[in-house]
């Protein structure tokens, strides 16, 4: 069953509990290519696991991170926010080893994947 095939059967066996329904049209991602300022061990890492390019939220998040500002992301769930926040802090390890960072997540869960994901 599709997903619109499951929504449907859900539409139908809790017709009450729905006030509406929203089908929205899958869309092109908009992507952007990797930043120059980038350190280029980075690069070449993105590269190795087949990321040559990063979706347009990932590289204004490291574009402002970069330049210093502050940032919110938020996305929908897969979106790809971990590379929001990894690659600022990645770039500034390498070219500050003496820079620190901590992180925090909500589970341990969490903490865990993402740290799968970091090594």
């Amino acid at each position: 069953m599709d997903a619109v095939g499951f929504a449907d059967a859900l539409m139908q066996d809790f017709e009450n509990c729905f006030a509406s329904r929203i089908d929205l049209l899958p869309k092109r991602a908009d992507l952007a290519a990797i930043p120059t300022t980038l350190n280029p061990i980075l690069r070449e890492k993105l590269n190795e696991v087949g990321i040559d390019l990063l979706y347009s939220h990932q590289a204004e998040a490291f574009a402002s991170a970069h330049l210093g500002k502050d940032l919110v992301v938020v996305t929908g769930t897969n979106s790809g926010k971990t590379l929001c926040y990894n690659l600022p802090v990645l770039h500034r390890l390498i070219e500050e080893p003496m820079a620190h960072a901590i992180y925090l997540f909500p589970t341990k869960a969490l903490a865990q994947d993402q740290l799968g994901k970091i090594e």
